[in-house]
């Protein structure tokens, strides 16, 4: 019926916009994270395959809880400075996800450039030194938010405000 009244209901849809869709904050900093992580992996693994250090032996154990202490406080301490000038992102969540992923990765450099790894140290020689470099690199860069945060306990508990 070509006289009959429309519906009130039905309108056109907006037409489309040829402008990007925006691209989440979080998002893309959990993806700079893991960029940061699979550069971090990758130049771990180079170093581990030409410096070829000596590897670790289970009766280490003790000591390889030492060298993950060392490095969790050496990458905190490291990272201090770039969070506090915010050279990492404003935004608190992102934050956090980059000092991750940066972490991870200085981790992963550090694990294949001293041949350590917490899997072979704990006796598992199976696992190939490579994937040790990886999962030792991740748990050193988990590590340091809690280590962080002890320490900032720390300093709260011995400068209590006045």
């Amino acid at each position: 019926m070509p006289n009959a009244p429309r519906r009130p209901g039905a309108e056109r849809p907006a037409p489309e916009s040829d402008a990007p869709a925006a691209i989440d904050p979080l998002a893309y900093s959990w993806l700079v994270a893991l960029g940061m992580m699979t550069i971090g992996a990758i130049t771990g693994m180079l170093f581990l395959h030409y410096r070829n250090p000596p590897a670790t032996s289970s009766a280490v154990s003790l000591g390889a809880l030492a060298g993950v202490l060392v490095l969790v406080a050496a990458i905190e301490r490291a990272l201090e400075p770039l969070v506090h000038f915010q050279l990492l992102g404003a935004d608190p969540a992102s934050r956090a996800v980059r000092c991750l992923g940066l972490a991870a990765a200085l981790a992963m450099l550090a694990c294949g450039f001293f041949g350590f790894g917490v899997v072979h140290a704990f006796g598992d020689s199976a696992t190939p030194r490579y994937i040790d470099v990886i999962v030792t690199g991740l748990g050193i860069g988990a590590l340091t938010k809690p280590w962080h945060d002890v320490i900032r306990g720390i300093e709260r508990w011995g400068h209590p405000p006045r």
